[in-house]
């Protein structure tokens, strides 16, 4: 078309047979879109972001360049058949993630792994201990390790499995739930809470048609249980909503809200609906939302407290995958305020830098010693200046802390929002895989990117499918699953249709 403008070219995967094909990423109508074309299959393009412009301010972030120590697979078929990793990859894993079970207690509309409940793969302490070996080798520091499965509180050695992994010196370990077995079982939460794990909780929605569409089952009481029961042990607790066009998108501002009022709530993280896996492959592509849309709808939903210029990009990631925004916490109950109305974008990045998650430190000391110094010059923000100088006092006191002591305090004055936008095999990019920090991790010590796994890799293994598919077979076509009557979509998604076109002719 006359207004196409190439942004960048990339690899990417036939949204058919997965074989990686050429893609380019273009800005077309003021909006960026990657388009390709399988010679089998024919072409398909797939909306990325509604604004060009930010696609590219993202990309063009500068990222922290820290290459894994170890390298499991040569280089055979080339990105993404060879992860591992191999030697095109960029980025160490920060947040290895283990999968305890196959097994799950609920087969939710929109999930984006496969799993096995029937004869279900349970992992060993065997397998466990050798995975914490080769994160002992890769890193210098155990930082974060997350549980997941399946449903990882169904595997019936849980606690052992979390007890070896604080053992191994991890400082965070933390599982994915969708919550029902821990309000069916009030002595597991107290073993949690005893043990210091912490909880992350799939929550979608409060209206029960969306509950139902999302998670196939009706589960607000229990979610709202779970929390009263987090709360009151004070497990500290991630919040995880995947966001829907049309569905559950008007109910970010709720969820947030939950999050900042439950003291014992560290962070939202964002997902954005991802469309692949035995649930998410056949969703109607109309619910696709794009990590800025999601950023939108923050800010309406705050009234402007907070708007899309208080999220940064982690450098620890592909900057097209993580957006971030730190939030310092009133106890009077005053509106939070954003680290980036005090703290210029350039500083918060080179702390960020440090860490896949916010973390005490000298540079972040001396840059609130800093923020605190420009806002006495300045005079106004006293609320500012107050909360900023009663954090320091507690954080970083005359005589230091113990680190975990001065995580703890910044961990109850401080929250965060998460955007993470995980790909399908649609909106695939291998640039963004090669800076993947998120992987999956196994007894061999490979470590394999998450996108990757959940599009390539994971319905290859016997442990997840009862019929584990070649790597010739490509995945079932789109069916629609009509949730809300188009009256109702349309009014609650006002903004441009995003989505993945139908296989046709390619624009010229």
């Amino acid at each position: 078309m006359a207004d196409e403008r190439l942004l960048h070219p990339t690899l990417s995967l036939c949204p058919v047979c997965r074989e990686a094909i050429p893609a380019r990423v273009i800005e077309e109508g003021g909006a960026a879109w990657m388009l390709k074309r399988c010679e089998a299959h024919g072409p398909s393009r797939v909306r990325l972001s509604p604004d060009a412009g930010w696609y590219e301010r993202m990309r063009a972030e500068e990222r922290v360049q820290a290459a894994p120590r170890h390298l499991r697979r040569e280089i055979e078929r080339g990105c993404p058949f060879d992860c591992g990793p191999c030697a095109t990859h960029g980025q160490r894993t920060r947040l290895p993630i283990v999968t305890l079970t196959s097994a799950c207690n609920l087969e939710c509309p929109i999930c984006y792994v496969h799993n096995k409940s029937e004869d279900p793969f349970l992992m060993g302490r065997e397998e466990l201990a050798e995975i914490l070996r080769h994160l002992r080798e890769e890193h210098a520091e155990l930082e974060l390790l997350n549980f997941t499965g399946g449903e990882p509180t169904l595997h019936p050695d849980l606690l052992g499995m979390l007890q070896m992994a604080i053992d191994a010196g991890i400082r965070r370990v933390s599982i994915c739930t969708n919550g029902i077995r821990l309000v069916q079982d009030e002595g597991l939460l107290d073993a949690l809470a005893a043990m210091g794990v912490r909880v992350a909780l799939s929550l979608q929605s409060y209206e029960p048609e969306v509950d139902r569409a999302m998670q196939g089952a009706s589960l607000l009481d229990t979610k709202q249980r779970c929390l009263e029961l987090l709360e009151a042990k004070e497990i500290d607790t991630i919040l995880i909503p995947v966001m829907t066009r049309g569905l559950n998108d008007h109910e970010i501002g709720r969820i947030l809200a939950e999050g900042l009022r439950r003291p014992n709530v560290r962070h939202v993280e964002v997902h954005t609906m991802t469309f692949t896996g035995p649930g998410g492959a056949e969703r109607d592509r109309g619910g696709r939302i794009s990590m800025l849309e999601v950023l939108e709808r923050i800010e309406e939903a705050s009234g402007g407290t907070l708007r899309v210029e208080h999220f940064l990009p982690s450098p620890c990631a592909h900057p097209l995958c993580y957006q971030i925004a730190y939030l310092l916490i009133d106890p009077e109950g005053g509106a939070p305020i954003p680290f980036l109305d005090f703290i210029t974008p350039a500083e918060m990045r080179e702390v960020m830098s440090e860490h896949l998650y916010l973390e005490p430190s000298p540079r972040l000391e001396g840059l609130l010693r800093e923020a605190i110094d420009r806002l006495w010059a300045e005079g106004g923000q006293e609320r500012t200046l107050s909360l900023l100088e009663g954090l320091l006092r507690r954080m970083f006191p005359r005589r230091p802390l113990e680190r975990q002591a001065s995580l703890a305090i910044a961990e109850q004055a401080v929250k965060a929002v998460y955007v993470h936008s995980h790909m399908d095999e649609e909106t695939f990019d291998v640039e963004r895989l090669a800076q993947c920090c998120d992987c999956d991790v196994y007894e061999d010590g490979r470590h394999v990117p998450v996108c990757a796994n959940n599009v390539l890799y994971r319905d290859k293994e016997a442990r997840f499918m009862e019929k584990p598919r070649s790597w010739s077979e490509g995945r079932r076509g789109a069916r629609q699953l009509p949730i809300l009557t188009s009256s109702q979509l349309e009014m609650r998604s006002p903004r441009l249709p995003g989505g993945t076109e139908p296989l046709g002719e390619e624009p010229a």
